[in-house]
């Protein structure tokens, strides 16, 4: 019996010490401030034409991209059949439709680009530089600040390490991946680089804004095969019957409440050949657009 209230007492000790620890980690976060809701409002609505304007650029590399492939010669060619492998598309297909080929690029570079979207730094076990969040918030929104308006002539003449070394170690991340992705062994035209350079800084002002709020906006990603749901997606080909996800050509955002559609491509029923996909163009960004709010759709909506 003795034994048993030691060990009794022992438990309400721990329960004790356990409460006061709850209590102190929930004083701690009530101590720091939050932003508010003006504030946040501005970012999420800038986050939307980031989100509009890396689609846009992603689009314009791809289209770069695919001008350049007549003249890189058969390794690029055959690399980029390897990468079409998973999507159930073949190269050689295009001669038919050569305009889906962007789509398909557009896929292979989203899923480079946005690679590691969700770490910090955009880098996969990045450190964390700023541990207070409301800190870390105001870091990447003036950075954001910094490099929206940083063009290509001003790369150029300074390089991009002179305006943001985090940004400057992205760029060349991301070369290095598309360039050992399509085993590009030739220099880059200009336009080609200003096309990259273009989809680059859109990419990350994206992430910037995206975790200037506190929470983080999460990245929302789907797969080969998904079943297409038109909460969370958006077929580029339009309003036909859809079936499954072929392939995802820009990931979606949770936005709160809501959240930006994935753009994707998909199998239809019935059909096991390739899709033929439209060429719709992309609407150019109006930063002062109030409407860009509509590509968010409400959750369970």
């Amino acid at each position: 019996m003795a034994e048993l209230e030691k060990k009794l007492n022992k438990l309400e000790i721990y329960c004790h010490n356990l409460k006061s620890g709850l209590d102190e980690c929930s004083n701690k976060k009530q101590s720091v401030p939050i932003r508010k809701d003006g504030f946040n409002d501005r970012i999420i609505q800038q986050f939307l034409v980031s989100v509009s304007e890396s689609r846009t650029s992603i689009r314009a590399l791809s289209r770069s991209l695919a001008s350049q492939l007549r003249t890189v010669g058969g390794k690029v060619y055959e690399r980029l059949s390897l990468l079409l492998q998973p999507f159930d598309v073949k190269i050689n297909s295009f001669a038919k439709n050569p305009k889906s080929l962007i789509f398909y690029l557009e896929a292979i570079l989203s899923r480079a680009f946005f690679e590691d979207f969700e770490a910090s730094g955009f880098q996969k076990n990045g450190s964390t530089r700023i541990l207070n969040p409301i800190d870390r918030c105001e870091a990447n929104y003036a950075s954001f600040n910094v490099l929206m308006e940083l063009t290509w002539d001003e790369v150029l003449s300074r390089g991009t390490k002179h305006f943001s070394e985090e940004f400057s170690r992205f760029c060349d991340r991301k070369m290095s991946d598309v360039v050992s992705m399509l085993c590009w062994n030739r220099a880059w035209p200009e336009p080609l680089l200003q096309a990259f350079f273009g989809a680059s800084k859109s990419v990350w002002l994206v992430h910037l804004l995206a975790n200037s709020v506190n929470p983080s906006l999460q990245i929302v990603r789907v797969e080969k095969d998904d079943r297409f749901d038109p909460v969370y997606m958006e077929e580029t080909g339009g309003d036909r019957l859809k079936s499954l996800v072929r392939a995802m050509v820009q990931p979606g955002f949770y936005v709160y409440g809501s959240v930006v559609k994935c753009k994707v491509v998909c199998k239809h029923s019935g059909n096991d050949e390739e899709e033929v996909v439209e060429d719709r163009p992309v609407k150019e960004c109006n930063k002062n657009d109030k409407s860009l709010i509509s590509i968010c759709s409400p959750l369970g909506g």
